[in-house]
């Protein structure tokens, strides 16, 4: 197993305050958003369409910046996602003085390129903390988030009070619903700003060129056998010097890669888990809104106590996986008492909330389990295929958890804005959603054994300062040029 890595405090300290600042910038404008897109002249679809546009945005950039990060320092992706996320947050702003439902929509996608940078936050915890280390500090990122998200609401409280005054100059007006705009417009420039003085670059795992095959190229090695145990090291360092330059990988690397972690190591299960805990929150928060509106009569302040109430579930369920990960608890344990919160959840919303009318008791019970439930399960499973990935691709495979997550955060709003405009019930709604998450019940039984950390991806560098892959020492035996290959791939 490779050597535990922290990371630096300063730059730790960065990524949580960034974290949290995203979290601000959606449950600020939640409560709101729905009043906004109203106020515009907008359907409970478009409502849908505005809230997916960030996703959708976010989605196409988690390869770009993923690849990006790989083969250029993280600052440079940093600070230019924050300034194009503090453009967008400035147009959705300036929307409600424009009138237009455009300029909502393209500032919310405007926005969503800019929080492309969360995949950054994933990678740099991936590259540069050991795997003994990444659920602990994936859970820490994610309570900060959650806890930007509980802060959204208290301050969108303040906002609310600018409706009772005339604060419209021209096209500028500071009301409860261009305000999140503005003040994300603020926060995203002073945090280019700081990560432009105060970011360091992780520090490297591996040489900074790429093999020209998983593990070197065997042509110039003899084929007899080799004695394992400091003759693998030599073995690894003999192989890992046999580079091309980064740009030149070849295709076959990164098919291989993929089919190691997709498939071999049961990666597809971390990311259903992933796709249906997105697919599902942000179905829930969109129908939200306009339910309460509907059936309570509720306005922006009874949501943003809603959504705090909410926020505030999911801040234990992060508590509670920080707690479970330190006493020892499995991440596939973690998982599955998961599912338990989220089946219980599921039960009540189809059985108590999908009619016409959905009781606020309801509401409020279904809606506590099954956050508390997904949240829980997130982080472990990231966690676990983070220590999947070797150090070369921390990167881009980082970024294909985010394309996942991405795209059930497109889908998800837009099932709940049309089935809400469409069906005056609720039973599709829940259906679809109760549909998808049985997936990951019904599957874990037959990935069980493989929802296990990688320790052997890990990669130190030794006394010499080459860097090489950790495998397992199984001494007193020889093994084949073939055996080694497998062994420095971690396969079985």
């Amino acid at each position: 197993m490779g050597k535990t890595r922290k990371l630096n405090g300063c730059v730790l300290a960065l990524l949580l305050t960034s974290t949290f600042s995203i979290g601000v910038e959606y449950s600020l404008l939640m409560p709101t958003v729905w009043k906004y897109v109203r106020s515009l002249g907008g359907s409970k679809t478009m409502l849908g369409i505005v809230l997916a546009s960030f996703s959708l945005t976010r989605t196409i950039m988690f390869p770009v910046v993923g690849h990006w990060s790989d083969r250029r320092p993280m600052k440079e992706p940093y600070i230019t996602l924050f300034v194009l996320g503090s453009v967008g947050m400035l147009v959705y702003g300036l929307a409600g003085g424009f009138d237009s439902l455009a300029a909502l929509i393209i500032g919310r996608a405007i926005a969503g390129i800019g929080a492309a940078s969360t995949t950054l936050n994933q990678t740099y915890i991936a590259r540069g903390a050991s795997a003994d280390q990444r659920t602990k500090l994936l859970s820490m990122t994610r309570g900060f988030a959650m806890m930007g998200v509980a802060c959204g609401p208290a301050l969108n409280l303040l906002l609310v009070q600018l409706d009772k005054i005339d604060a419209c100059v021209g096209r500028f007006c500071l009301d409860s619903m261009t305000g999140a705009g503005y003040i994300m417009f603020i926060v995203n420039f002073v945090l280019a700003g700081l990560f432009g003085l105060m970011f360091q670059e992780p520090a490297p795992q591996l040489s900074q060129t790429r093999p020209s095959s998983p593990v070197g190229d065997y042509s110039q090695l003899p084929s007899s056998s080799i004695n394992q145990g400091s003759d693998v090291k030599s073995l690894s360092n003999v192989l890992t010097s046999q580079t091309e330059h980064e740009n030149s990988l070849p295709t076959s690397t990164g098919c291989l890669a993929a089919k190691m972690v997709i498939i071999q190591r049961a990666g597809w299960f971390c990311l259903l888990v992933s796709f249906i805990g997105g697919f599902e929150i942000t179905a829930l928060e969109t129908a939200l809104t306009p339910i309460t509106h509907d059936q309570y009569r509720w306005g922006a302040e009874q949501n943003s106590y809603l959504f705090a109430g909410i926020t505030g579930m999911a801040l234990i369920a992060v508590i509670s996986t920080i707690i479970l990960d330190k006493k020892g608890v499995s991440s596939r344990n973690i998982i599955a008492v998961a599912c338990v919160f989220c089946c219980i959840g599921m039960g009540l919303a189809v059985g108590s909330c999908g009619g016409p009318r959905v009781p606020l008791w309801g509401l409020l019970t279904f809606g506590s389990f099954l956050v508390f439930g997904l949240v829980l399960q997130s982080s472990p499973a990231i966690g676990v295929y983070s220590t999947m990935i070797g150090d070369f691709d921390k990167g881009i495979f980082m970024g294909y958890s985010q394309i996942v997550m991405g795209i059930a955060r497109f889908l998800g709003p837009l099932l709940a804005g049309i089935t809400l405009e469409h069906w005056k019930d609720h039973y599709l709604m829940f259906g679809i959603l109760a549909g998808s998450f049985v997936t990951i019940p019904i599957s874990m039984p037959f990935v069980w054994h493989m929802i296990v950390k990688h320790p052997e991806t890990e990669t130190d560098i030794d006394s010499s300062g080459v860097d090489y892959l950790d495998v397992p020492k199984k001494t007193g035996r020889s093994i084949s040029i073939p055996e080694a290959e497998e062994e420095l791939l971690g396969e079985p």
